[in-house]
C-alpha cells in the first residue's frame, strides 16, 4: 500500500464555498495534488467554475448561467451564502482559476458544458496539460473530447463503461469507480491494463476509506480529505 493522489472534489467545499477561489486555496493548504472544479459558460461564451445549470444555490443571484451575461456573472455573490466571513467571493473564471492552479496543483474538469478543445488549449497555453485531465457525464461531450483532444486525459466511470476492457477501448486513461463497485480484483485488473484507478465518495464513513486503501486506489476524488488521510495513515502505518 502506498499513498494515494488526494482529489479535492469542488476544492476544499466543507470549509470554503465551492468551486471558488478560496475553496482552491483551502484544496491547496489540505495538500492535495488535485482540486476538481466543474466548467460552465456564460451566454457570451466565457468560462466559469459553476456546478449547477443555475447560480441559485451557490450565489445571491437567480437563474440560469448561460443566460447571463459575464458582466452579471461577475456581479454575482458567491461567497456569503456558504458563510458571512466569504461575502464577496465571486464566481471565478476559468482562466483565472488556472492561473491561480498553475504550478500548486494539478486540475480534473468536469465539463459540464462547454468545448473541450477550449479548455484544452487554455491548459496547454499554461502548460498545465500533464497534470489535468477531463470527464463529462455529458456522452457528446465526451465523444467529443475523444474525437478533438486526444492529448487531453479523459476519465471514464465503471458504471458507465461496465469493464476495465471497454475503458481501455474508450482510450480512458483514468478509471473511476464508486462505492458499490469497488472491488479488489477490478482495481488490480485495472492497473494491469495500464489505467489510473480514482474512486468518488462524497461521504465520510471511514469503513468505506479504509476500503479503498486496502485495495490500492491510486487517487481519492473526496469531501472529507482529513478524514480520509487519518485512516490512511493509520493503516499505512500497520504495513
Amino acid at each position: 500500500m502506498k499513498q494515494a493522489v488526494v482529489v479535492c472534489h469542488r476544492g476544499a467545499s466543507l470549509q470554503a464555498p465551492e468551486n471558488t477561489i478560496a475553496s482552491l486555496e483551502g484544496a491547496i493548504a489540505l495538500g492535495a495534488e488535485v482540486v476538481e472544479l466543474d466548467v460552465r459558460p456564460s451566454r457570451d461564451g466565457i468560462l466559469y467554475v459553476m456546478h449547477d445549470a443555475t447560480v441559485d444555490r451557490t450565489t445571491d443571484g437567480s437563474g440560469r448561467i448561460s443566460d447571463m451575461t459575464s458582466d452579471e456573472i461577475d456581479l454575482l455573490d458567491a461567497g456569503h451564502w456558504f458563510k458571512e466571513t466569504f461575502k464577496g467571493e465571486r464566481v471565478p473564471r476559468l482562466d483565472a482559476f488556472l492561473d491561480t492552479c498553475k504550478g500548486r496543483i494539478g486540475t480534473y474538469v468536469e465539463i459540464k458544458e462547454g468545448d473541450p478543445a477550449e479548455i484544452r488549449d487554455m491548459l496547454a497555453v499554461r502548460g498545465m496539460l500533464s497534470d489535468a485531465w477531463t470527464f463529462s457525464f455529458d456522452q457528446a461531450i465526451r465523444a467529443e473530447a475523444r474525437a478533438k483532444v486526444p492529448d487531453l486525459r479523459r476519465m471514464v466511470l465503471y458504471a458507465h463503461v461496465g469493464s476495465v476492457e471497454r475503458a481501455v477501448a474508450q482510450g480512458a486513461h483514468i478509471l473511476e469507480f464508486h462505492e458499490d463497485d469497488l472491488e479488489e480484483n477490478l482495481i488490480n485488473e485495472a492497473k494491469q491494463a495500464g489505467l489510473i484507478t480514482q474512486m468518488f465518495y462524497a461521504g465520510s464513513e471511514r469503513a468505506v476509506f479504509e476500503k479503498a486503501v486496502r485495495c490500492g486506489v491510486e487517487q481519492m476524488n473526496i469531501d472529507q480529505v482529513e478524514i480520509f488521510k487519518s485512516v490512511e495513515k493509520e493503516l499505512l502505518a500497520t504495513v
